[in-house]
């Protein structure tokens, strides 16, 4: 989970502020510590439910491609590997890509299978040896990014026409929000590395996803999960690469 250079956004103190330098440190420290956290392992299984039970005929494990975007150590490429044929995970946090491929290694997978390398992409043909994506899967991530849209604009570049973004994190809060200052989700600890605290809703991920060039647009709400101990509800964005 980190972000990217497209990211000098103002905080809520209105200094600049870096949340790709902020993430790249901070999962830097981290990496060894998050890998088999219960809760992460747990909510990535829920997300991967989710997708693959609304989605079912995008994951075949004999043909599918996935580009996993800020893709951390691994817990969602291991998880989904499975159902897939290959796996490239991209993150801006050396020591997590670290972690990521050791692990994928010592559970015998070769890095045709899955493998990790360390980039800030920005969607040239250049990059990834030109590779070009089935699914680019950006899981529990988006609230990291100061700049949502132009991360949707690169994992757009890398699908192949007809290929889909699937995008989940937290949903919005429909109670609060009408209030100033709704309820914190994320810890002190961690809300500097965090751009987006109120979560998104429906609208503004069509939004962001249009502006990608991405249509049938779907949105399946209310998946249930914890983060930080507290239940938070989920959602998986769909949008398909135009043919």
């Amino acid at each position: 989970m980190s972000d990217h250079d497209h990211a000098h956004a103002h905080s809520s103190h209105g200094h600049s502020h870096d949340y790709a330098s902020a993430n790249r440190e901070f999962f830097d420290k981290e990496a060894h510590n998050t890998d088999d956290r219960p809760s992460h392992v747990a909510i990535t299984k829920t997300i991967i439910s989710a997708m693959r039970e609304e989605y079912p005929d995008l994951f075949n494990e004999d043909t599918t491609t996935v580009l996993d975007y800020a893709c951390g150590t691994g817990v969602f490429s291991r998880e989904l590997c499975q159902y897939i044929k290959s796996v490239v995970g991209v993150d801006i946090s050396s020591g997590s890509v670290d972690v990521y491929n050791t692990r994928a290694s010592n559970q015998g997978l070769t890095p045709e299978e899955m493998k990790a390398i360390c980039a800030e992409l920005k969607g040239n043909a250049q990059e990834l040896d030109g590779a070009k994506f089935d699914i680019a899967v950006c899981s529990m991530s988006y609230h990291h990014f100061a700049d949502v849209d132009a991360i949707t604009r690169t994992l757009a570049f890398f699908l192949k026409p007809g290929g889909s973004l699937l995008v989940a994190d937290v949903m919005a809060d429909e109670k609060h929000q009408d209030e100033e200052k709704p309820p914190e989700i994320f810890p002190e600890h961690v809300r500097h590395v965090v751009a987006h605290h109120g979560g998104f809703d429906e609208a503004e991920m069509r939004r962001i996803f249009e502006g990608a060039g991405l249509g049938q647009f779907q949105f399946k709400k209310g998946v249930p999960g914890k983060m930080h101990s507290k239940n938070v509800r989920l959602f998986v964005a769909r949008g398909v690469k135009p043919a």
